[in-house]
């Protein structure tokens, strides 16, 4: 209780002072791009608007954009509703302070979910994992158009951290946060419900249990945000993804899409069956060191955030925003060369793109390619499990 009281006095002044910057500080932050998507939901579901009712939805939109119908475009959220439930105020406040406060609220989950990767090393190295984290390009992609992302890079980074420390409050929290973006986490949860499964002593029992009943909660919760969800959901998915960049993925970066271009027609379809091909190999590959990975969870959960990464084929160079977790592990485990690897890799990316701009998304590939090998190689490394086990819960 001690310990609470100054916490949650340290969260109230934070929080002012987000709100303060949001309605009083002048800036010039993009609100027409990504961002506008969360917010015109959330003007929705203040006004009474199911979220997934799209006619609706724009009429509101149109009406206080102020922009001529020709000029106006709405993108879509497509995402649980609870995710729109979760930052309703944005749709309380005009669009500028609302993507103000937008921006400080992922530079609040970038650092915390630095924080959770990084606990247990040394100060100094700490300090300097913060500044880096934030000048990832993919970050700094994430934070410039208001991108959805972060939620899952702080889910992961928290249920590697809680499932160290066998925590089940966390855990659950980190679950639920995957499931904020479903083709992006879906997978990652996945792989923490057969961790959790695998071995039900105390606190992964207990863990599932929170697990389940957050899930329950949400699916319930979500009829607060669409009367209709279950069914207009899926109806919003299938009309989105008949649009024409999403239908086309033209600018999507990932392995299946590349060698559906580069090897056949280049269509998304195409690029689906690679996808399925490619995750079946790397199931199989890494199914075959489960025994070690499973030991190790935060190795397991990296496992399953590197599969997403290779064969989900609707992924845009923001995703890759998820590299900071493989990045943190992998590179804090490994000796000086793998360190050294692990910097080239960060950097990478960053001077890619920068340079030859969607041409250098391929930097991305190749990287998540190397995190997987080294990944591998880690999990061939011999562990002593008691000694492992009395780390984890030292940490």
């Amino acid at each position: 209780m001690k310990r609470i009281t100054p916490t949650l006095f340290v969260v109230g002044i934070v929080i002012i002072v987000m709100l303060v910057v949001a309605l009083f500080i002048p800036n010039s932050l993009p609100v027409g791009s990504d961002f506008s998507a969360i917010y015109f939901t959330d003007l929705a579901l203040v006004n009474d608007i199911p979220i997934y009712d799209i006619p609706k939805m724009e009429m509101l939109a149109l009406q206080t954009s102020g922009n001529p119908r020709e000029n106006f475009f709405m993108p879509r959220f497509p995402y649980p509703p609870w995710y729109a439930l979760s930052t309703f105020y944005l749709g309380l406040l005009p669009i500028h302070a609302a993507g103000t406060l937008w921006f400080e609220l992922n530079l609040v989950m970038l650092f915390l979910s630095i924080g959770f990767l990084t606990d247990g090393w040394p100060r100094r190295l700490r300090l300097i994992a913060f500044p880096l984290g934030l000048f990832f390009l993919p970050v700094l992609g994430v934070l410039a158009v208001g991108q959805f992302d972060l939620p899952v890079l702080l889910g992961t980074s928290l249920l590697i951290y809680s499932l160290r420390k066998e925590n089940s409050v966390l855990s659950t929290i980190g679950a639920v946060l995957l499931t904020f973006k479903p083709h992006i986490g879906g997978l990652i949860l996945l792989s923490v419900l057969v961790y959790l499964i695998g071995n039900r002593d105390s606190f992964r029992r207990r863990a599932l249990r929170y697990i389940y009943l957050a899930g329950i909660f949400l699916f319930i919760v979500g009829f607060a945000a669409d009367p209709a969800w279950p069914v207009s959901y899926p109806s919003m998915l299938l009309n989105y993804q008949g649009e024409g960049n999403v239908f086309s993925c033209s600018e999507c970066a990932s392995v299946p899409v590349y060698l559906s271009r580069g090897f056949l027609d280049g269509s998304l379809s195409q690029a689906l069956g690679i996808a399925v091909v490619l995750f079946v190999v790397l199931v199989g590959i890494f199914f075959a060191k489960r025994k070690i990975l499973l030991r190790q969870p935060e190795l397991w959960l990296t496992s399953a955030l590197l599969l997403t990464l290779l064969v989900s084929p609707y992924l845009y160079n923001y995703d890759f925003i998820l590299l900071l977790v493989p990045f943190a592990i992998l590179t804090a485990r490994g000796g000086m060369g793998q360190k050294v690897i692990g910097i080239i890799c960060y950097l990478t990316p960053t001077f890619a793109i920068a340079i030859y701009g969607r041409a250098g998304n391929i930097s991305l590939i190749i990287v998540t390619v190397l995190m997987a090998f080294l990944l591998f190689r880690q999990s061939s490394a011999k562990v002593d499990v008691s000694a492992l086990s009395s780390y984890n819960k030292n940490q």
